[in-house]
C-alpha cells in the first residue's frame, strides 16, 4: 500500500509541479515543484487565518531545510516554515523574495 501512495505523490507532482531549482547552501539542485497560492492556514495559536503560498516537494528527490531558497518560474521564494511532512511529499510555507 505504501507503494502506491508513493506513486500517487509522484504522479501529482509530475502532473502538477514545474520544474524549478533548490539553492541549499552552495548547492543548486533541479526539482519537481507544486505552488499552491492563497492557502488558508491557522495562526500559530490558532487565533487566525492567514493566507500563504505553499510549495510541496517529492520527499524522495530533495531534502528541503527551512532558510533555502526555491527558483521557479513565477518567481523566487525562501522556504519559511515546514507545514507537512507526508513521507512522500513535503509541504513548506515560502515568502517571496529577490533572486540570490
Amino acid at each position: 500500500m505504501q507503494r502506491a501512495f508513493g506513486r500517487l505523490a509522484k504522479s501529482v507532482l509530475r502532473r502538477l509541479g514545474q520544474d524549478a531549482f533548490l539553492l541549499s547552501g552552495a548547492h543548486t539542485t533541479p526539482c519537481r515543484v507544486n505552488l499552491e497560492y492563497g492557502v488558508q492556514t491557522a495562526g500559530p495559536f490558532n487565533d487566525a487565518v492567514l493566507e500563504r503560498t505553499i510549495a510541496s516537494f517529492d520527499s524522495g528527490a530533495v531534502d528541503p531545510k527551512i532558510g533555502d531558497v526555491l527558483n521557479h518560474p513565477d518567481g523566487s521564494f525562501k522556504l519559511e516554515g515546514k507545514l507537512q511532512d507526508a513521507g512522500y511529499y513535503v509541504r513548506f510555507t515560502v515568502m517571496p523574495t529577490t533572486r540570490p
